[in-house]
Protein backbone atom coordinates (compact mmCIF):
# COMPACT_ATOMS: atom_id res chain seq x y z
CA UNK A 1 0.00 0.00 0.00
CA UNK A 2 1.13 3.31 -1.09
CA UNK A 3 -1.60 5.54 1.05
CA UNK A 4 -4.46 5.40 2.65
CA UNK A 5 -6.65 8.30 2.93
CA UNK A 6 -9.79 8.79 4.41
CA UNK A 7 -12.27 10.83 2.27
CA UNK A 8 -15.06 11.08 4.60
CA UNK A 9 -16.42 11.22 8.58
CA UNK A 10 -19.59 10.51 10.05
CA UNK A 11 -18.82 9.01 13.68
CA UNK A 12 -20.86 6.03 11.97
CA UNK A 13 -18.34 5.65 9.32
CA UNK A 14 -15.05 6.35 7.72
CA UNK A 15 -15.12 6.21 3.85
CA UNK A 16 -12.09 6.29 1.54
CA UNK A 17 -9.34 4.76 -0.20
CA UNK A 18 -6.02 3.15 -0.17
CA UNK A 19 -3.47 3.58 -3.67
CA UNK A 20 -2.34 0.00 -4.36
CA UNK A 21 0.39 -0.72 -6.29
CA UNK A 22 -0.66 -3.83 -7.76
CA UNK A 23 1.68 -6.87 -8.92
CA UNK A 24 2.13 -5.13 -12.23
CA UNK A 25 3.50 -1.91 -11.47
CA UNK A 26 0.20 -0.13 -11.91
CA UNK A 27 -1.50 1.51 -8.95
CA UNK A 28 -5.17 1.53 -8.11
CA UNK A 29 -7.17 3.08 -6.22
CA UNK A 30 -9.35 0.68 -3.70
CA UNK A 31 -12.41 2.43 -2.06
CA UNK A 32 -13.28 1.15 1.35
CA UNK A 33 -15.86 1.83 4.74
CA UNK A 34 -14.92 1.03 7.74
CA UNK A 35 -17.63 0.39 10.08
CA UNK A 36 -17.51 -0.37 13.78
CA UNK A 37 -17.06 -4.04 14.98
CA UNK A 38 -20.58 -5.62 16.04
CA UNK A 39 -21.95 -8.66 17.63
CA UNK A 40 -25.44 -10.88 16.41
CA UNK A 41 -27.25 -12.56 19.21
CA UNK A 42 -29.22 -15.52 18.37
CA UNK A 43 -30.78 -16.08 21.47
CA UNK A 44 -33.49 -18.93 22.31
CA UNK A 45 -35.65 -19.68 25.01
CA UNK A 46 -38.27 -21.86 25.67
CA UNK A 47 -37.80 -23.58 22.41
CA UNK A 48 -37.66 -20.52 20.32
CA UNK A 49 -35.72 -17.99 18.89
CA UNK A 50 -36.16 -14.47 19.89
CA UNK A 51 -36.26 -11.93 16.96
CA UNK A 52 -36.78 -8.13 16.43
CA UNK A 53 -38.98 -7.01 13.83
CA UNK A 54 -37.83 -3.24 12.36
CA UNK A 55 -38.29 -1.22 9.77
CA UNK A 56 -35.15 -0.43 7.60
CA UNK A 57 -35.19 2.72 5.60
CA UNK A 58 -31.92 1.80 3.55
CA UNK A 59 -34.01 -0.83 1.78
CA UNK A 60 -36.89 0.64 2.41
CA UNK A 61 -38.38 -2.99 4.06
CA UNK A 62 -39.23 -4.05 7.50
CA UNK A 63 -37.36 -7.08 8.37
CA UNK A 64 -37.33 -9.96 11.15
CA UNK A 65 -33.74 -9.93 12.45
CA UNK A 66 -31.46 -11.11 15.13
CA UNK A 67 -30.66 -8.56 18.07
CA UNK A 68 -27.65 -7.16 17.00
CA UNK A 69 -25.63 -3.84 17.90
CA UNK A 70 -22.33 -1.81 17.70
CA UNK A 71 -19.28 -3.56 20.65
CA UNK A 72 -18.55 0.03 22.63
CA UNK A 73 -15.07 0.58 23.24
CA UNK A 74 -13.59 -1.84 25.92
CA UNK A 75 -16.54 -4.37 25.67
CA UNK A 76 -16.27 -7.80 25.39
CA UNK A 77 -18.45 -9.57 22.71
CA UNK A 78 -20.75 -11.37 24.87
CA UNK A 79 -20.76 -7.90 27.40
CA UNK A 80 -22.17 -6.48 24.16
CA UNK A 81 -24.20 -8.72 23.53
CA UNK A 82 -25.95 -9.04 26.96
CA UNK A 83 -26.31 -5.47 26.63
CA UNK A 84 -27.74 -5.08 22.91
CA UNK A 85 -30.22 -8.63 24.09
CA UNK A 86 -31.45 -6.29 27.07
CA UNK A 87 -31.87 -3.16 25.17
CA UNK A 88 -34.05 -4.62 22.03
CA UNK A 89 -35.78 -7.36 23.46
CA UNK A 90 -36.48 -6.92 27.28
CA UNK A 91 -34.78 -10.39 28.02
CA UNK A 92 -31.50 -11.11 29.79
CA UNK A 93 -29.16 -13.83 29.13
CA UNK A 94 -27.73 -15.91 31.89
CA UNK A 95 -25.45 -17.79 29.43
CA UNK A 96 -23.85 -16.29 26.19
CA UNK A 97 -20.87 -17.61 23.72
CA UNK A 98 -18.98 -16.43 20.82
CA UNK A 99 -20.12 -18.55 18.11
CA UNK A 100 -17.81 -17.03 15.41
CA UNK A 101 -15.59 -13.86 14.48
CA UNK A 102 -16.03 -12.98 11.00
CA UNK A 103 -14.89 -9.84 8.95
CA UNK A 104 -17.93 -8.97 6.60
CA UNK A 105 -17.77 -7.64 2.71
CA UNK A 106 -14.12 -7.62 2.66
CA UNK A 107 -13.82 -6.39 -0.97
CA UNK A 108 -15.83 -3.32 0.42
CA UNK A 109 -15.73 -2.82 3.73
CA UNK A 110 -13.44 -2.76 7.28
CA UNK A 111 -16.09 -4.33 9.28
CA UNK A 112 -16.03 -7.21 12.15
CA UNK A 113 -19.34 -9.08 13.66
CA UNK A 114 -19.18 -11.74 16.13
CA UNK A 115 -22.06 -14.00 16.44
CA UNK A 116 -23.06 -14.77 19.76
CA UNK A 117 -25.69 -17.42 21.28
CA UNK A 118 -27.51 -16.74 24.38
CA UNK A 119 -29.94 -19.04 26.41
CA UNK A 120 -31.54 -19.42 29.90
CA UNK A 121 -33.23 -15.98 29.07
CA UNK A 122 -35.55 -14.06 31.61
CA UNK A 123 -37.29 -11.14 31.16
CA UNK A 124 -36.25 -7.61 32.17
CA UNK A 125 -37.41 -4.17 30.36
CA UNK A 126 -37.02 -3.26 26.38
CA UNK A 127 -34.75 -0.11 26.65
CA UNK A 128 -33.87 1.12 22.93
CA UNK A 129 -32.23 4.09 21.49
CA UNK A 130 -34.04 7.23 20.39
CA UNK A 131 -33.42 6.13 17.10
CA UNK A 132 -34.47 2.54 17.68
CA UNK A 133 -38.18 1.23 16.92
CA UNK A 134 -38.11 -2.95 17.84
CA UNK A 135 -40.39 -5.26 18.05
CA UNK A 136 -40.03 -8.50 19.73
CA UNK A 137 -41.40 -11.72 18.13
CA UNK A 138 -40.43 -15.26 19.35
CA UNK A 139 -40.50 -18.00 16.42
CA UNK A 140 -40.37 -21.41 17.43
CA UNK A 141 -37.38 -23.39 16.62
CA UNK A 142 -38.31 -25.68 13.94
CA UNK A 143 -39.66 -22.73 12.18
CA UNK A 144 -37.31 -20.00 12.26
CA UNK A 145 -35.11 -20.54 9.32
CA UNK A 146 -38.46 -20.99 7.07
CA UNK A 147 -39.51 -17.46 8.75
CA UNK A 148 -36.83 -15.50 8.04
CA UNK A 149 -36.47 -16.70 4.73
CA UNK A 150 -39.60 -16.17 3.75
CA UNK A 151 -39.39 -12.29 3.87
CA UNK A 152 -36.50 -9.44 3.63
CA UNK A 153 -33.79 -11.10 5.21
CA UNK A 154 -29.81 -10.15 5.89
CA UNK A 155 -26.88 -11.84 6.01
CA UNK A 156 -26.52 -11.37 9.85
CA UNK A 157 -29.75 -13.24 10.46
CA UNK A 158 -28.97 -15.78 8.32
CA UNK A 159 -25.15 -16.79 9.75
CA UNK A 160 -26.57 -16.15 13.14
CA UNK A 161 -29.00 -18.99 12.62
CA UNK A 162 -26.79 -21.29 10.18
CA UNK A 163 -23.67 -21.38 12.56
CA UNK A 164 -26.22 -21.62 15.50
CA UNK A 165 -27.39 -24.95 14.02
CA UNK A 166 -23.84 -25.97 12.79
CA UNK A 167 -22.99 -25.86 16.11
CA UNK A 168 -26.28 -28.59 16.85
CA UNK A 169 -27.81 -25.15 19.64
CA UNK A 170 -30.97 -25.05 17.56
Amino acid sequence: MIESVPEYETGWFVGGYDLVEQPDGSRKRYYWAELPTAVVVTAVTDDHVLFVEQYRPTIRHEQLELPAGVVEAGESYTAAAERELEEETGFRADSLSVLEEVWVATGLLRHKRAYVFAEGLEPTEQNLDANEFLTPRAVPIEEAMSTVRSGAINDATLQGLSLADAKGLL
